[in-house]
């Protein structure tokens, strides 16, 4: 039996496919972590139990974890080792696993570099055709993004659509899965005005922004969270501030010969580039980048951008 109390608190999940386990995450305090499976590991599954072998190079290890209340989510059942003497240990674990389900939209899959290319990646937990819950992919690991109060998640077709009341209007995302691999990517934004509020700073840029470049000029949303990155043609890189988080934003080819410019739609009533610049305490450009400081909060680098390729020539401010 498992007296160990963290392993007690330890939660698995699997991905079968045609009955074939592969991939699989451990969950501890909240935080999904997925297990690499190697050529020596193997799983046999037999009804709301699977079984994993591992060839080590003193003998095999089993660890058995059991689904009991066949909510998807397994507990560590027993462990054990055979090594070349032939003995072996086992062990037992009573805890049981809370939440999940098996129509879940996770694959597995590598972390987000893999079907992203460096963009942040989600994970959706879809039941009966409704987002029950959402998780971020970061550093390979799945963190749970809790749902707030004043977002709705809904399908539309095989993408996610993530709708946020805010004061003064609506903000809308759309997340999609290129490559059919159960990774999610935000393609878009759109903030959408309440015609009924009051006036006040808000937005001006009514358009959807794109999380992803095209060959003609784009509209480039620039999350703090995200890689951004424009293509080819002028595209306007679009600063919006997130509000109760950092905003260090980062653009990595951002190109002035392009005639690609920075915009400032941030919502929080600037009303010009002499604005903008009242609220700067730092400029820098360390040979390779170009940074500019507001607070310890706010900051914007431009990769690979020298100080005589970017002016105030280049900046818009809308709010």
């Amino acid at each position: 039996m498992l007296d160990d109390s963290s392993d007690s608190l330890k939660q698995f999940r699997f991905d079968v496919v045609d009955g074939r386990v592969i991939a699989f995450f451990e969950i501890e305090n909240g935080i999904i972590h997925q297990e690499s499976i190697e050529s020596q590991d193997s799983f046999e599954i037999s009804g709301n139990q699977i079984t994993h072998r591992e060839v080590k190079s003193n003998g095999i290890e089993t660890t058995i974890y059991i689904d009991e209340n066949g909510d998807g989510l397994y507990a560590l059942f027993s462990e054990s080792r055979t090594d070349d003497s032939g003995g072996s240990g086992g062990s037992d674990d009573n805890s049981s696993g809370s939440g999940g389900d098996d129509n879940s939209s996770n694959n597995g899959g590598d972390d987000n570099s893999s079907s992203s290319g460096g963009r942040k990646s989600f994970e959706f937990e879809i039941t009966n055709g409704v987002v029950t819950r959402v998780f971020e992919v970061k550093d390979g690991q799945l963190r749970l993004d809790p749902i707030e109060s004043n977002e709705v998640y809904t399908l539309d077709g095989s993408d996610v659509i993530r709708t946020e009341k805010e004061a003064f209007g609506t903000e809308i995302q759309r997340y999609s899965d290129s490559d059919g691999d159960g990774r999610y990517q935000r393609v878009s934004e759109q903030w959408i005005p309440d015609s009924g509020s009051a006036n006040g700073p808000r937005p001006v840029i009514e358009q959807p922004l794109l999380y992803f470049s095209t060959d003609d000029s784009d509209l480039i949303a620039v999350r703090s969270d995200d890689s951004v990155k424009g293509g080819l043609g002028a595209d306007s890189f679009v600063f919006r501030l997130e509000s109760g988080r950092t905003n260090h934003w980062r653009i990595d080819d951002f190109h002035s010969g392009d005639d690609d410019r920075l915009v400032f739609d941030t919502g929080i009533g600037l009303t010009s580039r002499d604005h903008l610049a009242s609220f700067i305490t730092d400029l820098s450009y360390d040979g390779q980048n170009f940074f500019v400081g507001f607070t310890p909060d706010i900051s914007i680098t431009l990769v690979g951008v020298a100080p005589a390729s970017i002016s105030w020539d280049y900046v818009d401010v809308l709010s």
